[in-house]
């Protein structure tokens, strides 16, 4: 019997057979140290102690009447406190279960033994196969002799990565430039458009990330479903009547759900967000020429309203850290002005690796391949689990959207079989059907055959 922080804790399954979580944490002990008791400071003070170990995946938090009690707070401030702890993936669950700790999104957690085993798959994060990225030493060595290199710059995108791009873009853009990764230039975009407290219009679910990004730009989400086909296009009407600064969604392989915009969705966004010219829509193609799906675009039909980010870090390399983004000169004016404000410019040296590689044959062919080995790697997987009765409608992408029971007992389920994945709740806005979020871009063939049977008896764990 080992003795945690949290209590004693033998690691005994109880009686319907998931493993015995955490006892809460003393309520003395979860408060000492809040010094601003409002929402914020509570939320911050709690986050702090799942970061730094102190809470751990599956310990419960106190119930919300007793720490406000000895908080001298209202119930009303920890439900809120909650609520932005949810939002940024760190706590789960409500009802019979209680709130749990799941952990910091996308980190590698440190996991008692005695409550939880070390993990021997992480299925959370969305990370492309190594062995299927293209090589960049010659699209470096290309570089070398590069014009004017290691003078100052000011051009928002090298003219010959332009030259490459553009061809291929879905619609006419006016003006082009180049950030550093596909979250720079959400981030770029968002923070040309808005101002603390503006209201942005967001598919739902959408990744984690970009959700965080956006609370953090301090804009308001109003949430619009993402159906099989695209946006809801009745919600997205009502959305719209708040006069939002931006609409923001995938167009394709939409994470988490694997869905894509159809034409006729994307006509009809056209048409609603064109009532609005104050409106923007912000399209962020994050797989890019990895999705198996055909990228149709609302810039086709409204490309004076429309920014569209293509990400090539997962298809081209990681390292290469390039995005880029094609919007109406106005719109790029502004972009272009963050750029300067903060970074100046993109490494050019990069630029013309990703313009090199995009140019060359045999690159493009191993781009082909890698589409079709992450499209066989996600159809696998989805193809034993609803052969196990389990319904996934998602096919494009780099996972699984599985609808379970319970989200945190799920969660807790797998990681005591050492399998992490991703509560679906971090990837909604506020609230949504519970899933889990599993990974299958570095899942092989075998490993799938061997986890359906566990993934699949996982979604019937009740609440």
């Amino acid at each position: 019997m080992t003795a945690t922080a949290h209590g004693t804790n033998d690691g005994t399954p109880d009686r319907d057979g998931l493993p015995r979580p955490g006892k809460p944490p003393g309520l003395t002990r979860l408060t000492t140290g809040i010094r601003d008791p409002s929402a914020r400071g509570i939320a911050s003070h709690v986050a702090e102690l799942i970061r730094s170990g102190e809470l751990t995946p599956g310990d419960r938090l106190p119930q919300v009447r007793a720490l406000a009690e000895v908080l001298r707070v209202s119930p009303a401030t920890v439900s809120s406190a909650w609520a932005l702890l949810k939002k940024r993936g760190l706590i789960v669950g409500t009802g019979k279960s209680g709130t749990r700790v799941t952990g910091p999104v996308g980190l590698v957690t440190h996991i008692e033994p005695a409550s939880i085993v070390h993990a021997r798959s992480d299925l959370r994060l969305l990370y492309p196969d190594l062995g299927l990225l293209p090589l960049l030493a010659p699209a470096l060595a290309s570089a070398a002799d590069l014009p004017g290199l290691d003078e100052y710059y000011d051009s928002p995108i090298l003219p010959a990565l332009r030259a490459v791009v553009e061809p291929g873009w879905p619609y006419r853009a006016e003006a082009y430039a180049v950030a550093n990764g596909a979250s720079d230039a959400v981030w770029t975009v968002l923070q040309s458009l808005s101002v603390p407290g503006d209201r942005i219009v967001v598919e739902s679910p959408s990744q984690p990330q970009m959700l965080h990004l956006m609370h953090d730009l301090g804009l308001t989400v109003i949430e619009v479903p993402y159906l099989d086909d695209g946006l809801s296009s009745a919600r997205l009407a009502d959305a719209l009547k708040t006069r939002p600064v931006a609409v923001f969604f995938q167009p394709r392989a939409q994470i988490p759900t694997g869905f894509a915009t159809v034409e006729r969705r994307a006509r009809r966004i056209a048409a609603l967000v064109g009532l609005q010219p104050s409106t923007v829509v912000v399209e962020y193609d994050d797989l890019n020429s990895l999705s198996s799906k055909e990228l149709y675009s609302v810039g086709q039909h409204l490309p004076e309203q429309t920014i569209h980010i293509k990400s090539y870090e997962k298809s081209y390399g990681p390292d290469l850290r390039l995005a880029v983004v094609g919007a109406p000169s106005a719109r790029m004016n502004l972009i272009h002005a963050q750029i300067r404000l903060t970074r100046q410019w993109t490494s050019r040296i990069l630029q013309n690796a990703l313009a090199w590689l995009l140019e060359d044959e045999q690159t493009s062919d191993g781009i082909a391949h890698a589409r079709d080995v992450y499209a066989e790697r996600l159809s696998v997987l989805t193809g034993l689990l609803r052969d196990r009765g389990v319904e996934i409608t998602g096919s494009d992408g780099f996972c699984a959207w599985i609808p379970v029971r319970s989200e945190a007992r799920t969660v807790e389920y797998l990681a005591a079989h050492g399998v992490l994945v991703l509560a679906g709740a971090t990837s909604y806005p506020s609230r949504g059907p519970a899933h889990i979020r599993v990974a299958t871009s570095r899942m092989e063939p075998a490993m799938s055959h061997r986890l359906a049977d566990l993934l699949a008896e996982s979604t019937t764990i009740p609440d």
